[in-house]
């Protein structure tokens, strides 16, 4: 009953377009789950098991690889969306699993991990659409590698239960109070509170691997904005900060610059506003020119702008990945070869701090682009968003990524060592942590950036105070 009242308030899902499918319907062969030979005789490689019976009404004998399912699809409405909520887990996880005739106990595959809805249809809705791109990526593997993935070790299958009368009401009382909470918030909107404010603080003397939240010296905006997403560079001798300035009444970002002065910033002026929504600044210098790769998802595509005057003449210069939702994405120039470090959204929900995904390209004029063919290449929203560019130090690479759980956009900051970047494997390991536990009223803390000794970075308040 309470998955049919959320399904039709909260989470009906829209009508699929069909028109492929129906088109290439007749020449997919049909057999029945049952029928052993006719699968034997078709000679698969994997059966999934999209139906929420985790494998066990298709034979696994009959695909060379087993059978594959999730634990994302249950024949118990909403269970999968609403166990994490139950547990109160900062994350909700999807794993995917295989049975095989000689091994009929399901073994992991691979896992990623979703900052989830608060509502139970909604969260099952979502994991069911993001394990897609979790099920193509280890099919991908598996043809490369010509065998599955191996996840962790041990990790053992649960079938989703359903929940208890006494489960019900602790998880709708949840749902209250996160309702209030948006209600409250968008009352504050109103207000000119600005909840959620970012703003910007620098450390003057630190390191990216070791810098102290709680010692930055505090930009804040005096009007109904904030600053977020800063990035440090140099010009003419001189220190600045590009970064993003949100407008609370407009509801859209613009890149603004501004001039440090010690462990200030002050000359603040607008640099980059073409009336949409722009952030994460990431400037690149390139053959004697200054670009910036700015966040431009609100036109579903990858931008590069080129500098005519600093700080606040600039033109666009290329395009890319055209009709994609893309967030955050960093160039880096390593070994002679180009890639992008970008966040990519696979799903209708948007959702862009959950996947890593890299692409080769040409340069800063996005003459071509090449996806790698293990995308995404981080799939957990603990650790996928970048929160910064990357940085050598030594001889080692680092980047800076979101740490997005707890229903939080910008809970913490990770800063994750990169091991091996190449066109068909990527590996990379979380070597510090960052909570939103150091100050009073913090309950973010989501970029960083770093121009030799000096660190910036942004912090995330409950409520900015009115402007």
């Amino acid at each position: 009953m309470l998955q049919r009242v959320e399904t039709a308030i909260a989470a009906r899902r829209p009508p699929a377009n069909l028109d492929d499918w129906h088109e290439n319907l007749n020449t997919v062969p049909h057999v029945a789950s049952g029928d052993e030979v006719s699968l034997a005789r078709s000679k698969p490689e994997v059966l999934l098991d999209l139906a929420g019976n985790f494998g066990l009404t298709v034979p696994a004998s009959a695909a060379t690889h087993g059978v594959w399912f999730t634990d994302a699809t249950s024949t118990i409405p909403g269970a999968a969306g609403l166990r994490p909520l139950l547990e109160g887990s900062p994350v909700s996880t999807i794993n995917l699993f295989r049975r095989t005739s000689q091994q009929p106990v399901p073994s992991q595959i691979s896992s990623a991990a979703v900052d989830g809805k608060f509502l139970a249809a909604r969260n099952t809705w979502f994991l069911e659409e993001k394990s897609v791109a979790l099920i193509l990526r280890e099919l991908r593997r598996c043809a490369r590698d010509r065998k599955p993935g191996q996840g962790r070790e041990g990790a053992l299958f649960v079938s989703p239960a359903a929940p208890s009368a006494r489960e019900l009401i602790r998880y709708l009382s949840g749902v209250m109070a996160a309702v209030v909470g948006r209600a409250t918030d968008e009352l504050a909107q109103r207000l000119r509170l600005r909840p959620g404010m970012f703003h910007l603080r620098i450390e003057r003397e630190g390191s990216l691997l070791r810098f102290a939240p709680e010692d930055g010296e505090a930009t804040r905006p005096d009007d109904n904005s904030y600053y977020a997403d800063p990035f440090l560079l140099e010009r003419d001798g001189e220190k600045w900060c590009l970064f993003e300035r949100y407008d609370y009444a407009e509801r859209h970002g613009s890149i603004w610059a501004g001039r440090l002065e010690g462990d200030r910033v002050v000359e603040i002026r607008s640099a980059i506003d073409p009336g949409y929504h722009l952030s994460f600044p990431v400037p690149i210098e390139h053959g004697g020119e200054l670009f910036v790769m700015p966040e431009s998802c609100a036109m579903r595509r990858l931008e590069i702008w080129r500098c005519v005057s600093f700080p606040d003449q600039w033109e666009l210069h290329a395009t890319a990945l055209e009709d994609s939702m893309i967030a955050d994405s960093a160039l880096l120039e390593l070994d002679g070869e180009w890639w992008i470090f970008a966040n990519m959204a696979s799903d209708p929900f948007g959702d862009v701090s959950s996947e890593l995904h890299l692409y080769r390209t040409s340069g800063p004029d996005l003459a071509w682009v090449e996806p790698h063919r293990l995308n995404p290449v981080v799939f957990d929203s603990r650790m996928a968003r970048n929160a910064g560019r990357i940085h050598r130090i030594g001889d080692a690479l680092y980047r800076p990524a979101q740490d997005n759980s707890h229903g939080t956009y910008g809970y913490g900051l990770r800063i994750m060592k990169i091991e091996t970047v190449g066109r068909d494997e990527y590996r990379e390991r979380s070597t510090r942590h960052v909570l939103p536990d150091f100050d009073p009223g913090v309950i973010g803390i989501h970029h960083v950036d770093r121009l030799g000794d000096q660190v910036i970075f942004d912090v995330r308040e409950r409520m900015g105070g009115a402007a």
